[in-house]
C-alpha cells in the first residue's frame, strides 16, 4: 500500500504536480474529481437504503459526507497504491509509516501572478481570490481534523515552485518516496498487538476457547475429517502510529497447517461483514504471502447442515 499525500497552494501548481507524480509512479490519483464521481456510488454500496447522489455532494460537513470519504479513501488505499491531493490526505495517513506527505508552495507574488494570466485578473482581484481559497483550506482541516493547514509538522516534504518546474517537482517527490515510501515491516512481540490478550496460544490439543458458537461447530466439523487446524494462532499488524505501535491488527479464526490457509468466519450483518472486508484486504495487500479465505454465514451453514451441526448462528 503506497500513499503520498499532496497539499497545495493555491496557484502553486500542486495540481500537475500530482498527476505527474501519479503518472510516473503508476499510483492512481484521488481528486475532487475523483471522489465527486466515486463516492456516491461507493456510499451506495455500503448502504442498506437508496443513496440520492445529488445530496452526497450538498454538505462536505456533514458528518455522513465526512465518515463516508473517509471510508472510501481508506478503501481504496487497502487495494491500490494512491497519490491524494488534498482532502486532508496528510492528517488521515499520518500515523501510516510508508506515507509521504508533501506541500507544493509558492511565493505570494509568483501564485498572484499566475492567477492573473490563468484567469485573466487584475492585481487585487488575484490576490482576492487567493486568500479565498486559502481560507476554505484553513476553515476545512480546522473544523474536520482540528489542525492548522499551515503547520509545517504535517509534511514531511516542501517544494516550492518558484524556480522547480513541475516536472522537477515531481522528480524530487518521486525520488523522495523511494527513500523513504516503501513498505517497513513493523515486528514487535505477540502480547503487544491489539486483542493479542484474549488471543493466548490454547490451539487444537489444549481446547480453544471460541468466541461464537459456529466456531466450535466448525472445529468440531474439521476434527470429524481429522483436520489440523489453530484457532486464532497468529496476530496481522495492519496500521502503525508514528513511533511503530501497531494500532490495529487482525487475527483469522482458523489455520489449517497442513494447508496453510487462514480462514476467517463470519455470521455478521451485511454492514459488519463489509468492515471485515476491508480488513482482509488490507491483510491481503500487506502480507501477499499470506493465504486467507473468508466463509460467509451461508457457507458455514450449508457445511455444518451437510454434516448435521447446525445450531443458531443468529
Amino acid at each position: 500500500m503506497g500513499v503520498i499525500t499532496i497539499s497545495r497552494e493555491f496557484a502553486s501548481g500542486g495540481d500537475a504536480v500530482a498527476g505527474l507524480v501519479a503518472q510516473k509512479l503508476g499510483f492512481t490519483l484521488v481528486s475532487k474529481k475523483t471522489v465527486t464521481e466515486n463516492l456516491p456510488v461507493f456510499m451506495q454500496e455500503g448502504s442498506s437504503a437508496p443513496v440520492n447522489p445529488k445530496k452526497v455532494s450538498k454538505n462536505p460537513y456533514s458528518k455522513e459526507y465526512i465518515n463516508a470519504l473517509h471510508e472510501y479513501i481508506y478503501d481504496l488505499a487497502i487495494r491500490e497504491d494512491l497519490v491524494i491531493l488534498g482532502r486532508g490526505g496528510q492528517v488521515l495517513f499520518k500515523d501510516f509509516p510508508p506515507s509521504l506527505h508533501v506541500k507544493i508552495a509558492a511565493s505570494k507574488a509568483q501564485r498572484i501572478q499566475r492567477v492573473m494570466r490563468h484567469y485573466n485578473l487584475g492585481e487585487e482581484a488575484a490576490q482576492k481570490l487567493i486568500m479565498e481559497q486559502e481560507r476554505t483550506k484553513k476553515r476545512y482541516l480546522k473544523r474536520v481534523f482540528g489542525v492548522d493547514w499551515a503547520s509545517l509538522h504535517l509534511y514531511d516534504l516542501i517544494v516550492n515552485t518558484d524556480r522547480v518546474s513541475h516536472e522537477d517537482a515531481a522528480d524530487i517527490i518521486v525520488k523522495a518516496y523511494r527513500i523513504h515510501g516503501e513498505y517497513r515491516e513493523v515486528a514487535g512481540p505477540r502480547e503487544a498487538l491489539p486483542g493479542a490478550a484474549e488471543r493466548e496460544d490454547e490451539g487444537q490439543e489444549a481446547g480453544a476457547s471460541f468466541m461464537h458458537a459456529s466456531e466450535e461447530e466448525f472445529a468440531r466439523m474439521l476434527d470429524f475429517y481429522r483436520i489440523k487446524w489453530e484457532y486464532e494462532p497468529r496476530v496481522f499488524p495492519l496500521e502503525w502510529d508514528s513511533d511503530g505501535n501497531v494500532t490495529e491488527a487482525f487475527a483469522p479464526d482458523f489455520y489449517l497447517p497442513e494447508q496453510d490457509v487462514y480462514l476467517e468466519l463470519t455470521t455478521q450483518r451485511q454492514k459488519l461483514v463489509w468492515k471485515k472486508n476491508k480488513k482482509i484486504r488490507r491483510l491481503k495487500k500487506l502480507y501477499p504471502d499470506v493465504n486467507i479465505k473468508i466463509m460467509y454465514s451461508k457457507d458455514i451453514k450449508s457445511l455444518l447442515r451437510k454434516f448435521g451441526m447446525e445450531e443458531d448462528l443468529s
